[in-house]
């Protein structure tokens, strides 16, 4: 008996499931990196919308309501000797507050920025309660901003 010369169907089938075999290791591992990666852009930007949060509250009012354990001074100021001017006046009436709207955050963000996650594209979840509070949360799961901390960082 001669033998063929050529390739078998046992052979095809040594091949694609040797094939098969190294997919099955590589896929996991290049899912893991493009996870990670999109974790790592997710975080960064939501540490540039934190740097807006706090550039959009310190240019937007006065900083008194800062430190909420000082008093606040209630007193007739229009009798001082030192008169402000109206514009000084209004500009310290004004309360220092965070944002939850995105709008008011865009001037203080690159051209073209987005509030969503790389991951999916689900928006940021912003949150500001008053002077003191505020938090950005990644829908996916990524990480907070709580207040200028960022909860990653204690992992």
């Amino acid at each position: 008996m001669e033998r063929k010369s050529g390739i078998s169907l046992l052979d095809v089938i040594i091949l694609i499931l040797s094939i098969g075999v190294i997919a099955a290791l590589l896929i996991p591992k290049t899912r893991e990196k493009e996870a990670k990666e999109q974790e790592a852009q997710c975080r960064a930007k939501m540490e540039l919308i934190n740097k807006a949060m706090v550039d959009y509250f310190s240019t937007c009012g006065d900083v008194t309501l800062l430190n909420q354990s000082e008093e606040v001074d209630t007193s007739d100021t229009t009798k001082s000797v030192d008169k402000k001017s109206d514009e000084e006046a209004e500009e310290e009436a004004k309360p220092h507050l965070f944002t939850d709207d995105p709008e008011l955050l865009k001037p203080y963000l690159p051209e073209g920025f987005d509030f969503t996650c790389p991951e999916n594209g689900k928006e940021y979840i912003l949150h500001a309660r008053d002077s003191v509070f505020y938090s950005i949360s990644c829908p996916n799961g990524h990480g907070q901003v709580i207040k200028g901390q960022f909860t990653w960082e204690e992992e």
